[in-house]
């Protein structure tokens, strides 16, 4: 699985096409994320920085950035769990 940090590449919520997740239960599910995990997806989700530019800005290894995305949208999906369908 490649990861294309920085870019539109389609949504991050859990489910396939016609399924979404009210914002409000995202919301609640980052909040509640460490603070580690809430600056990893805020930098590269929300500000769209590259995994380049978000290890140069937060001074890791760019390994680290990604090890920390992955395991930051991993917690998101658990505690989100299944998608609303309409």
């Amino acid at each position: 699985m490649a990861l294309r940090m920085g870019k539109h590449t389609g949504s991050f919520a859990p489910g396939g096409p016609g399924e979404r997740t009210p914002s409000a239960a995202v919301a609640r599910a980052f909040q509640a994320l460490p603070p580690a995990d809430r600056e990893i997806l805020t930098e590269t989700v929300f500000r769209e920085r590259s995994v380049n530019e978000a290890a140069a800005l937060l001074g890791v290894p760019v390994d680290v950035v990604k090890v920390r995305v992955y395991r930051a949208l991993r917690a998101l999906h658990a505690t989100l769990g299944p998608p609303v369908t309409r």
